[in-house]
């Protein structure tokens, strides 16, 4: 089963890029991350006081970002994630499809990361369009239950 999200972005397909493959730019809408900017590198993704980490697939700029999942909760192994660009409909912007794709069976975990990237790719898309994302951590994230209280 997948989890597919779909939506337009005010923005250019190079920032955007720049958002899905940087440090800087996974910390200002996801979490802090450490990236290898290369096929076959290895991205870490920080929540917390843990971690998953993802093998660079795919660096296509301005077009497609896709990892493989690599040291991920049980029910993320094997998994897949797809970031792909273009134009949007309207001038000026670009349509993201994005896909987390692979998983075994619908569990609890599945759900709510359904939730969670639907939240984190509306943070992705205020960076974007308004200079400010609501990244894991910040007081939106807490208020949306993606990042745990406590």
């Amino acid at each position: 089963m997948d989890i597919v999200h779909g939506l337009d972005i005010e923005t250019t397909p190079e920032k955007l890029f720049e958002a899905l493959s940087t440090d800087k730019g996974l910390a200002a809408w996801w979490t802090n991350a450490k990236t290898q900017a290369k096929v076959g590198g290895v991205n870490e993704f920080a929540f917390g006081a843990g971690a998953v980490t993802f093998r660079v697939e795919k660096l296509d700029p301005g077009k497609a970002v896709a990892w493989s999942a690599d040291q991920v909760p049980p029910d993320w192994k094997d998994t897949q994630v797809l970031f792909e660009l273009r134009h949007g409909d309207k001038g000026g912007s670009v349509t993201l499809q994005f896909c987390h794709a692979g998983f075994k069976t619908m569990t609890p975990v599945v759900a709510f990361t359904s939730y969670a990237w639907a939240q984190y790719l509306r943070s992705l898309k205020l960076l974007l369009e308004t200079g400010k994302g609501e990244p894991f951590g910040s007081p939106a994230s807490l208020a949306a239950g993606t990042t745990p209280r406590g």
